[in-house]
């Protein structure tokens, strides 16, 4: 047992736990890392395509299309209706009227944009949008082929490097 806390309870913490909690934490930022860098290198639309080509179901990739397209348009529209209220000579004093003022306005813009989407609904539905995306051919380019070679190569380390030894060590250098 390494650790042990009492809070009116006993909780006690051990270094398989967090040998456990450590080699879970390094791979989700592995994770993050090669998804992140993998989004980085595709265009909006090459990565909304991509994502069909991995046959994720098409009501998540759409929800995913409109998330990535309102997430700006909240954060300028709430950027504004902040820049009126002061301009008006709205004085935000403490951190709760600053988050007071925050939670109202992301509130009146998530309904004013619910309502577009709405519109925007209504107009691809008589447009004959039935929720099936299509995509134009692309050519692969040398950037993919990196890409995937890279990914492969880290696939082969963490195939043939026996990782366990190297994070109890590397755990053992952070717990003295």
């Amino acid at each position: 047992m390494a650790y042990q806390f009492n809070l009116g309870f006993k909780i006690n913490i051990y270094k398989e736990g967090l040998s456990l909690a450590l080699l879970m934490f390094l791979r989700i930022l592995g994770s993050i890392y090669i998804f992140m860098s993998f989004f980085s290198s595709l265009t909006y639309s090459e990565f909304i395509e991509a994502i069909t080509k991995l046959r994720i179901p098409s009501i998540f990739v759409g929800s995913l299309i409109i998330m990535l397209h309102y997430i700006p348009i909240l954060a300028i529209s709430n950027q504004k209706m902040l820049e009126a209220q002061e301009l008006r000579g709205k004085k935000i004093t403490t951190y709760w009227q600053k988050l007071k003022t925050h939670a109202f306005v992301m509130g009146k813009s998530i309904v004013m944009n619910m309502e577009r989407g709405e519109k925007l609904y209504e107009s691809l539905k008589m447009r004959g949008f039935s929720g099936k995306l299509t995509f134009a051919a692309r050519n692969i380019k040398i950037l993919d082929v990196v890409l995937v070679i890279f990914f492969l190569f880290i696939i082969i380390i963490l195939i043939y490097f026996d990782l366990g030894t190297l994070y109890e060590e590397v755990f053992e250098l952070f717990l003295s």
